[in-house]
Parts: structure tokens; C-alpha cells; sequence
């Protein structure tokens, strides 16, 4: 049985047509391979166990589930080669497969099985599963692909509050009326992250503070730390690895914090631009950070091998800087501009160069890599429209498919495996949209809020999607086995819903509201109506 490294590279290196040119060959990789007799028709089915291995791992995961209908032998050495997960998890980048390997790493056996319990009851499937040992090279996609299968047959999801955290300042009879309204501003939440190893949750507040708050053993949660910023806090979110955290304020600055070996979380830097701080997010290896301002600057703090952060870039741009993000592998760096233009960077012996620029025809809301950094979308602020870019085989970038609608486009990002985009529009709708065999993007589902639709966002297997809206709604929206999106669940609030997000291994969404409330949710498969779709089709067929 052959693993996937880091890399997701296998050892001797196949092409597609080479592996399936086997038959006529008498050697590979230090493998004997009979030749058939010329009067004999050679098949697919006559290659040896080891080889049909190497040939599954050049295949992708739509034609792995084709071979599995052509005969029972091959159904059983994909079961037992892991084909299936092993091609589902090669779609997400090297970043993204660390990260799910670090999810499964910290639990136990009981953990495991407690995050597997909430989709299946099968005895035997639940005891082969926490056999494994997390840290072999092949177990994070096993069991992320199983689970995620599991989720996907769910038609409609349970949902289960594991934690509610409130904040409510005192208000009475006296209270005025300004009173009342600078309690209501108080109470407000505007984001809620929580870290990847789910031990600190993270809240950015009206009362220009952000909290940190620790996971008790007995699943409650307490406060560890308050951080105040002078001019108020916008948002607040963890790095990939857990250890840093960024708090940003809507005015100008941003502040960089370290977890201490005492569980503490304290300052280390503070960025400082001269006016309005748009976005703030990290690299994927969690050593790097890059700001946007309205002062048309972009500025990257790195981690220095003192653990100090230090400024090691300055972006000066013609205008006003919306978004700025990193590629997965950290090497490039999209812009997005109020001139109507996005922009790449390219790291160049510690230097970023500008390498690409992408035209719009309104200021650029916002600009997203595809995990592979094969693609790029960009947002027009006014244009009702999405650009879609694509990096062809020699370098250069071209316009792939752009996404036309009546209302404002407000947000546009991939899925952790580059198969889907999702957008979120003015006009209270949600819309999916799936990269076709050509390479071409078309829309496969679409779904509707009350209220605009601040955000929405995949969960880590790519297969579910969260949405945000100022309905006070956040809708689960789930990927089928046959490739269909349905809605399957609803979190409510008694007001706008500011931040919607899963947590690192998919099995909780975590919403912040400006009803001052913020909810841990975990989801479930819906027993009773299983039981209940069980027992009438038993009737039927009596």
C-alpha cells in the first residue's frame, strides 16, 4: 500500500499514459510485469495489485469512482489501496494537507471516535477507523474523506449548541436612553475565530477589546486575556498553527500577539498604517503577516528567528489597498486596488517584485487565490461582476470566465480543493459555482437570505459551505454524492450575524452576532428522521 508524502509526489514519477502503458512493458520501478502473448488481448484488469496501485495514484478522483463499477477486483484494490481518499485528499495543496494532518494528530483514539460518532453508529466502520494510527502518512486523508462522504449522505443536519458565550453589560430601570445604546454598542461582536487546535476561541467586541478564551475540560470556556485597542476592534483571528493571533482595529492599526509557554497571550508587534486598516491575514506556514489601508500601502511583518516580528515590506500602490492575501506556498502576493486593478508580487531573494497585473472595470473589492494559485478572482466594488483569471502552461494569465449578475458581487473565494467558488451578492443570494473538465467555470447552485450576505465560507473538506447574513441566519449548505449543493441547516440569531466559520476539522461552525452572543454549534446526522425515512419504506415494502 502506497502512501502520500507531503508533497503528494510518488516515487518513481508516472505520467497518466505512461502507467497505463504498462502492459506492453517488461519492467517498472523494479517490478516484473508479464507480457501478455500476442494472441492474447491485454486488459486493464490483468495488471498486477502493485501496479494498478501506482496507476490509481496518477488518476483522479472521478475516474477512481468509474473504475470501482467495472469489476469486483478492482472495486476491492481501490477499498484497500485507500484509492478514493488518497485522490480526494492530492486536490488540496501541500499547506492545506498539513493542516489537516495537524487536526487529526492532537486527538486521541476517543477523540476520534467521538468525531466520527456524530455520522455514523456502525460498530465495525467506527473500530477500523480509530485503529489507525494518526501520524501514518495515509490516515488524515482516510479518515477526512471518510467522514466527509459521511456528512455529504446527510440530507439535513441536527445541530447541537456545545457552547454559547454572551456578553451582557448591566442595564435597569434607571438606565437612559443614551445609556441603553452605548450598552447595545458594547454588547456587539463582530468576529469570532476559533484556533485550529480548538483550545482558544477569539472575539473581536463593541466595547474596543478583543477576548481570548480558553476551552475548560469540562467544555465550558473562561476568559484568558482582554486586549483593548484605543479606536476600536474590527476583527481578530489565529494563525494556521495556533500560535499567533492578529487583532484589527477600522482605523489604523493592527496588533500582533504570541501565545507564552504559561498559556497567555501577550503583544509582540504593532503595525501602524495612517489611515483605515482593510484586511489583515497570515501566511499558511503562520510566519508571516500582510495589512491593507486606504493608505495606499501594503505591509508585511515576518517572524524573525528570535521570534520577534519585524517589518520586512512596504508596498507603496496609486491608490487605496482593499485586500491583500498570500499564495498557499507564500511566495506571491495578491493585491486588490481602488484603480481597478489587481496585482501579484513575487518574492525574489527576499525582494517582491511586481509580476502580474489584472484589470477591472470598477475598484476591486476584494482579490483570491485558488489553492493551487492556478486561478484568481477579483470583485468590482460596483460592477455587478467577478473576473475569473487562469495561469496558463507558460506563465502568462488570461482571462478565464467572468460571473455577470444585477446586483453587486460582495465577496468571491475558493474552495480549499480549487473545485468551487462561491460568491455572495447585494441581492440577498448565494451562488456556487463548479470548474468544469475544460477548465471553465459554471453555476451549479444557488441560495437565498432575507437580508445581504456578508460572507460565505467552505469548510476545511470542501464539500460544505457556511453563510453569514444580516437576517440573522447562518445556512449550512452541503455538497451531495452526486455532485448537487442543498441546504441542510439553519443557525439563528436575534440579529445580524457578523462572522460564520467551521472549525479546523469541519465538525463545528462557530457564528458571532451583534447580539452580543457567540455559538459553538456542532453538527449531527438527524437520527430521528433516519429512523423515521427507515421504518416507512420498511411499511412500503411490506
Amino acid at each position: 500500500m502506497h502512501g502520500i508524502n507531503n508533497n503528494s509526489v510518488i516515487e518513481p514519477l508516472l505520467t497518466q499514459d505512461q502507467a497505463l502503458l504498462l502492459t506492453a512493458t517488461g519492467n517498472s520501478a523494479d517490478r516484473s510485469i508479464t507480457v501478455p502473448d500476442k494472441e492474447k488481448k491485454s486488459s486493464f484488469k490483468d495488471l498486477t495489485s502493485d501496479t494498478l496501485s501506482l496507476i490509481f495514484r496518477h488518476l483522479k478522483l472521478r475516474d477512481i469512482r468509474s473504475l470501482q463499477k467495472v469489476s469486483t477486483r478492482l472495486r476491492d484494490l481501490i477499498k484497500e489501496d485507500s484509492a478514493l481518499a488518497k485522490a480526494w485528499y492530492r486536490q488540496f495543496s501541500s499547506a492545506h494537507q498539513n493542516q489537516l494532518r495537524m487536526t487529526i494528530s492532537i486527538k486521541d483514539k476517543n477523540q476520534i471516535r467521538a468525531w466520527f460518532e456524530p455520522f455514523t453508529n456502525d460498530p465495525a466502520l467506527l473500530e477500523s477507523l480509530t485503529v489507525r494510527q494518526p501520524t501514518s502518512v495515509y490516515s488524515p486523508a482516510l479518515l477526512f474523506f471518510t467522514r466527509a462522504e459521511l456528512m455529504s449522505q446527510c440530507k439535513t443536519f441536527e445541530l447541537v449548541t456545545k457552547a454559547t458565550i454572551e456578553k451582557i453589560y448591566n442595564a435597569n430601570s434607571a438606565t437612559s436612553t443614551d445609556e441603553l445604546m452605548l450598552i447595545e454598542s458594547d454588547n456587539r461582536v463582530f468576529s469570532a475565530d476559533l484556533s485550529a487546535d480548538g483550545r482558544y476561541l477569539v472575539t473581536a467586541n463593541g466595547d474596543n477589546t478583543a477576548k481570548i478564551y480558553g476551552h475548560k475540560a469540562d467544555g465550558t470556556w473562561e476568559i484568558k486575556t482582554t486586549i483593548p485597542l484605543d479606536r476600536g476592534v474590527v476583527s481578530a483571528i489565529f494563525s494556521p498553527d495556533s500560535h499567533h493571533l492578529v487583532i484589527a482595529s477600522p482605523y489604523d492599526m493592527v496588533k500582533l500577539c504570541d501565545l507564552e509557554s504559561n498559556e497567555s497571550w501577550k503583544p509582540k508587534a504593532t503595525i501602524s498604517h495612517d489611515l483605515s486598516v482593510c484586511s489583515v491575514s497570515f501566511s499558511t506556514d503562520s510566519r508571516h503577516v500582510v495589512t491593507a489601508s486606504t493608505d495606499h500601502t501594503a505591509k508585511i511583518y515576518s517572524q524573525m528567528d528570535d521570534g520577534s516580528w519585524n517589518l520586512t515590506a512596504i508596498l507603496p500602490q496609486y491608490s487605496p489597498v482593499h485586500s491583500a492575501t498570500f499564495s498557499t506556498d507564500g511566495r506571491h502576493l495578491l493585491i486588490a486596488c481602488w484603480d481597478k486593478i489587481a496585482k501579484i508580487y513575487s518574492q525574489n531573494d527576499r525582494l517582491w517584485e511586481e509580476k502580474v497585473v489584472f484589470p477591472h472595470e470598477e475598484a476591486i473589492l476584494s482579490a483570491a487565490f485558488s489553492a493551487d494559485s492556478r486561478y484568481v478572482v477579483t470583485v468590482g466594488m460596483q460592477d455587478c461582476r467577478a473576473k475569473i483569471y487562469e495561469k496558463k502552461s507558460d506563465g502568462s494569465w488570461e482571462e478565464n470566465t467572468f460571473i455577470q449578475d444585477t446586483k453587486d458581487v460582495k465577496s468571491a473565494s475558493f474552495s480549499p480543493d480549487g473545485r468551487h467558488l462561491v460568491t455572495t451578492r447585494k441581492d440577498q443570494t448565494v451562488k456556487i459555482y463548479g470548474r468544469k473538465a475544460d477548465g471553465l467555470w459554471e453555476e451549479k447552485a444557488t441560495f437565498f437570505h432575507n437580508d445581504w450576505v456578508l460572507s460565505a465560507t467552505f469548510s476545511p473538506d470542501g464539500r460544505h459551505v457556511v453563510t453569514a447574513s444580516r437576517d440573522g441566519r447562518a445556512k449550512i449548505i452541503g455538497q451531495q454524492d452526486d455532485g448537487s449543493w442543498l441546504e441542510k441547516a439553519n443557525i439563528f440569531h436575534d440579529d445580524s450575524i457578523s462572522s460564520a466559520t467551521f472549525s479546523a476539522d469541519g465538525s463545528q461552525v462557530i457564528t458571532s452576532s451583534v447580539d452580543g452572543i457567540v455559538k459553538i454549534t456542532e453538527l449531527r446526522k438527524v437520527e430521528y428522521l433516519n429512523s423515521n425515512f427507515a421504518r416507512a419504506s420498511h411499511a412500503w415494502n411490506k
